[in-house]
């Protein structure tokens, strides 16, 4: 979809599917031999230098390709909590990759590993909250859309679920941002076009446009932070460029008249109203 133009008819209606990689992750095995040292140095080890280390039956093994982060899928056919679930057995992330974004990657491969129908219950794992050095214990697996269900009867492990429609949610947000940042970009570089060639009020008119997508994008911000309980960025990451009056200053060389500056604040909130509300866009159908 061109970022110049938003379609009413589009939703971003979105199909695992179509997605073919899987982010920084490649597929291995469960013998991998960088795997296996960070599963050695993961607090959740059983069996310090086995050569295996999942669990026997059917995984998905994933690794970066420098060997500095690791993750696997455990699919059980029968599971004594009844869920139709995989499991995710270890994560261990020593990259320079932010963990939310791996574990992102992982279970869309995990998803699309299990085929299109199954997981009705999602992606299950647990986190010894007791062994994690972290105020906020699967802070993480939180940030892309799992939520906290309970408690283990045995150990008493925090346990977290993902459904489906949980991460499909959280790559909409993501591609949603994107598409945002991208508009906002070309505005912007539109509006400074403008100003060199003279066209004073097109170039101001631009710019009110892209202000309009700033703001969409910082309500983008908190629609994903206080209800999908994700984090897409942080709040510096959508301040771009100076503030209306900066940049009115800029144009006449100078102070900007109080009336001049006023219609053009009435002109964002006017671009508002074409804008596609985050709601509507990442609805899922």
């Amino acid at each position: 979809m061109s970022t110049l133009a938003f379609k009413e008819d589009t939703q971003l209606l979105f199909n695992f599917e179509d997605k073919e990689v899987f982010g920084p992750w490649i597929q291995t095995h469960n013998c991998d031999e960088a795997g296996r040292k960070l599963a050695d140095r993961h607090y959740s080890r059983q069996t310090i230098g086995a050569a295996r280390f999942t669990r026997p039956g059917k995984n998905l093994v994933l690794r970066t390709a420098e060997g500095d982060a690791v993750w696997a899928t455990w699919y059980g056919k029968f599971r004594r909590d009844g869920l139709d679930a995989c499991e995710c057995t270890i994560f261990r992330n020593e990259s320079s990759y932010l963990s939310s974004y791996l574990i992102s990657y992982a279970c869309l491969a995990s998803f699309l590993h299990a085929g299109k129908g199954n997981l009705k219950d999602g992606i299950i794992t647990y986190v010894d909250d007791s062994k994690v050095n972290s105020v906020n214990p699967g802070f993480s697996f939180r940030s892309v859309g799992f939520k906290y269900i309970g408690r283990t009867k045995k150990n008493k492990l925090m346990i977290f679920q993902l459904k489906r429609e949980a991460l499909e949610k959280y790559f909409l947000t993501l591609d949603l941002n994107e598409e945002y940042k991208n508009y906002f970009k070309q505005s912007i570089q539109l509006a400074a076009v403008s100003v060199d060639s003279g066209e004073i009020e097109e170039a101001i008119n631009i710019f009110t446009m892209a202000m309009s997508f700033e703001q969409s994008l910082l309500e983008l911000y908190r629609y994903a932070k206080n209800k999908l309980k994700i984090n897409v960025a942080d709040k510096q990451d959508f301040k771009f460029v100076p503030n209306l009056e900066e940049f009115l200053e800029q144009v006449y060389g100078g102070w900007c008249p109080f009336e001049e500056l006023n219609h053009w604040k009435s002109e964002i909130e006017a671009y508002k109203g074409i804008i596609p509300s985050v709601n509507s866009k990442v609805e899922i159908k």
